[in-house]
């Protein structure tokens, strides 16, 4: 008699594809941000991070969990979700240029200038920087959506409670950028810095948990990234 438990089979495999995406980006942004950057390793490195953001979770759902892409069994409140997302991306960017103009963040910004408009170059984006920002801002803020929110996060419920699952999902999303923030700043504003990025992914994911949509995320997520890439611009322009 087959004992075998299916529950507890697609358990395992959730954890076999949530670990990977749980560690995976923190340990290749070393590669393309630490040890390789501005090579042709490092920037192809980068790319084809982006790829596995993208191929990972639907190699992950349909190939070795074998579930549905779209759950259908609660509503999804695509445009209520917009109006606390869409607060708290503006409050975020208005506590970012406060922070810039009246603590010693704006301090550090400035003595950090020549290396952040260095790495922007060791991308190869600055001569094409607003086409870049957009796309940040746009098509990458819903990448990571995809991937953080919807495929980590999703998958984190089912197997952990839903506040460790939000925390473990926004602790893994912070972790990489800490690792890229630290190459802008000394270690330890990179680890300040970072753990806002980790209460920007929580809220991210009380929004796509609350009211079952990505939308509102996408679109904080959208305004934030707008608001950093403006400051990105900023220091561009005023380094030769």
């Amino acid at each position: 008699m087959n004992t075998t438990d299916p529950d507890a089979a697609l358990r395992r495999r959730r954890w076999l594809v949530l670990v990977p995406a749980l560690v995976i980006p923190f340990i290749a942004s070393f590669f393309y941000f630490v040890l390789f950057p501005g090579t042709a390793f490092g920037n192809g490195f980068y790319k084809g991070v982006k790829v596995f953001l993208l191929v990972w979770p639907l190699v992950a759902t349909i190939l070795i969990l074998k579930v549905k892409m779209i759950d259908r069994s609660r509503e999804k409140r695509h445009l209520v979700s917009m109006v606390p997302a869409v607060g708290f991306g503006l409050l975020v960017v208005g506590l970012l240029f406060f922070l810039l103009e009246a603590t010693p963040l704006g301090l550090i910004l400035d003595e950090n200038r020549d290396r952040i408009a260095g790495r922007i170059r060791d991308l190869g984006v600055a001569d094409h920087f607003l086409w870049f920002a957009l796309f940040i801002s746009l098509f990458h803020a819903a990448l990571e959506e995809f991937y953080w929110r919807w495929f980590v996060f999703g998958q984190a419920q089912k197997v952990m409670r839903l506040p460790l699952a939000c925390l473990v999902a926004s602790a893994a999303f912070a972790s990489h950028h800490v690792v890229v923030l630290s190459q802008f700043f000394p270690l330890v504003w990179a680890l300040v810095l970072g753990a806002c990025v980790g209460i920007g992914g929580a809220m991210w994911c009380w929004l796509s948990y609350r009211y079952n949509s990505l939308y509102g995320a996408w679109g904080s997520h959208m305004i934030i990234d707008l608001g950093l890439m403006w400051v990105g611009w900023e220091v561009l322009q005023s380094v030769p």
